[in-house]
């Protein structure tokens, strides 16, 4: 087989890939607003959209049964089905995925809207006012390659307004603030761990802050309701849940990470040092990691039995007839397709979740782009098992 001609998004063996394909256009949502509530507050590569989560939500849970994200992130699902009264649960290993989803689910009353107005009207005399706290710039050796000194400074002084204020303000502002890392520092992008020169002053990181939380605000008022459910979020490996408890979730709505696709400790890393969050705790649970990948003579084994002892604790804590939808691509190790999608439905089978469903939905360029350019990942399957 020439490979290079053969480089594609989808490897099913599925006998009609074409019926997939057709069947899966109800869950595409291209003239959908993705940003829509709180689910643009922060940058989040390889993100699946809100429509999906809540078309899997509604049609596969009632109200008040609780809902799992294994791999929440930026807390897609968590917040929509907060959003429609049923309670969840998410894990991630990655602090940032933790603050942000913090940010997004936390049950705000209109008092915490009034809280966050004033302080976006407060916020240009506390930037003219701020000054650089160098205890609170990160102590990481090479914090000066990827930041210019003024910037770190700047940095520094806004965090000490961001670190005063009181939750759930705290979180949302920490959310903002690491939101807007990226875009001041050297790194080319959130796809692209490279050093570029950039010009990037210190009026540039008030301006990007101000502009981020002024949009955020404006959208805060979006997620109020009393009748919004409970959201239980924790940083820890989604390989071992013993805080979920047995036959407890109704409904499992989660996309695992694509095996060879990304590294999250990577190109959140400067994000992670200005959080205070553990880049090693990241990188050293996260599951199919590009980087473990990229290596000659690399097989997608390990993968695989990360994500089979996922399964066995989906297995645990759904209870009988529980579903669970999962979004995934395909990929290629070592210049070699891997069926993903089929394998996950073999692992999947043997912890009695067997597969109901089965459909191919097509992205538009925009959405879940690891690198618009060069991606490949125009499909991803979308599946739905049953535990029996």
């Amino acid at each position: 087989m020439n490979l290079k001609m053969d480089r594609r998004a989808i490897y099913t063996t599925a006998e009609n890939p074409h019926e997939l394909i057709d069947a899966g256009k109800e869950w595409n949502f291209h003239d959908s607003d993705t940003g829509e509530h709180l689910h643009g507050l922060h940058p989040y590569p390889a993100k699946f959209i809100p429509q999906v989560a809540r078309k899997a939500i509604v049609e596969w849970s009632n109200p008040g049964e609780l809902v799992y994200d294994p791999f929440c992130g930026c807390g897609t699902t968590l917040l929509e089905a907060s959003l429609i009264r049923r309670p969840s649960v998410g894990t991630d290993n990655n602090a940032v995925a933790i603050v942000i989803s913090r940010a997004k689910t936390a049950n705000y009353i209109d008092k915490d809207v009034l809280v966050a107005q004033r302080f976006l009207t407060r916020l240009p005399t506390l930037l003219a006012n701020a000054r650089p706290d160098r205890d609170l710039v990160p102590d990481n050796k090479n914090l000066a390659y990827w930041f210019s000194q003024p910037v770190m400074d700047r940095l520094s002084a806004l965090k000490g307004i961001v670190v005063m204020q009181r939750e759930p303000l705290r979180t949302l502002l920490t959310a903002v603030f690491s939101s807007i890392i990226v875009k001041v520092s050297y790194q080319d992008s959130d796809t692209r761990y490279a050093r570029i020169e950039k010009d990037v002053t210190p009026a540039h990181v008030d301006k990007a802050f101000a502009t981020k939380l002024a949009d955020t605000v404006t959208r805060l008022s979006r997620v109020v309701s009393a009748e919004r459910a409970q959201v239980q979020i924790y940083q820890a490996d989604s390989r071992s849940v013993p805080f979920i408890g047995d036959d407890s979730v109704s409904l499992v709505v989660t996309s695992p990470p694509y095996l060879n696709a990304y590294d999250y400790h990577k190109y959140h890393r400067q994000r992670l040092h200005w959080i205070g969050g553990a880049v090693e705790f990241s990188r050293d649970l996260e599951i199919g990691k590009h980087d473990d990948f990229t290596r000659p003579g690399a097989k997608p084994d390990q993968y695989f039995a990360d994500m089979d002892t996922c399964f066995s604790e989906w297995s645990r804590v759904l209870r009988r007839r529980g579903k669970c939808i999962v979004i995934i691509g395909d990929a290629i190790v070592n210049k070699k397709p891997v069926h993903v999608a089929d394998t996950f439905i073999d692992l999947m089978a043997r912890r009695k979740l067997r597969l109901r469903r089965h459909w191919i939905r097509e992205l538009k360029a925009t959405q879940r782009a690891f690198n618009v350019r060069n991606s490949r990942i125009s499909q991803e399957h979308v599946l739905l098992f049953e535990r029996g």
